[in-house]
């Protein structure tokens, strides 16, 4: 069941969704949808994405499956990719609330964030992966002084310059 959509980024859009087992034991999910340009190019990111489903590090998300799907209504082909949902947003929302607020990150949260953001990288780079969008948006709050690395691409979607041109000029706009 879909409960919300969330702010579109750059390669696609974001659900968060809950899944109810059999046990009545209910898990939130975000799928983040990224539309590809034909079968090929979706195809291969599904390939590259694939080797998310091996990081297992406990500062970064975890990708819980991937799938291709089509969409009648507009004839699009799309990758899902099938994440952890932490439940407390992202660092972005955070500095917002922090700003609006006039209040400071204190310094033992900013030491342990670079510690894990830090580890976190170590880790992908060892198993040649690169995040490709790093930012505040993509760092998940999972407790008070707790965060993990999300919202991976792949090098196929990230080379589709007209979606990205796109996405600049629709940024300008706003």
């Amino acid at each position: 069941q879909v409960l919300e959509q969330l702010q579109p980024g750059a390669l696609g859009s974001m659900l968060v969704v809950e899944l109810k087992t059999e046990k009545r034991v209910e898990k939130k999910y975000i799928i983040k949808q990224v539309e590809c340009i034909d079968e090929k190019q979706a195809n291969e990111a599904l390939e590259e994405a694939t080797e998310l489903l091996k990081l297992h590090h406990s500062n970064i998300c975890a990708y819980k499956e991937l799938f291709v799907t089509w969409d009648n209504k507009i004839s699009s082909l799309f990758l899902c990719l099938v994440m952890q949902h932490s439940g407390q947003g992202d660092l972005s929302s955070v500095i917002n609330e922090k700003r609006k607020n006039s209040e400071k990150i204190t310094d033992m949260v900013i030491v342990k964030f670079l510690g894990q953001m830090v580890d976190a990288l170590f880790y992908i780079h060892k198993q040649n992966i690169f995040h490709r969008n790093l930012k505040p948006s993509n760092i998940l709050v999972t407790g008070e002084a707790s965060f993990v690395l999300s919202d991976f691409s792949t090098e196929t979607l990230m080379k589709d310059e007209m979606k990205w041109k796109i996405r600049v000029e629709e940024s300008r706009h706003l």
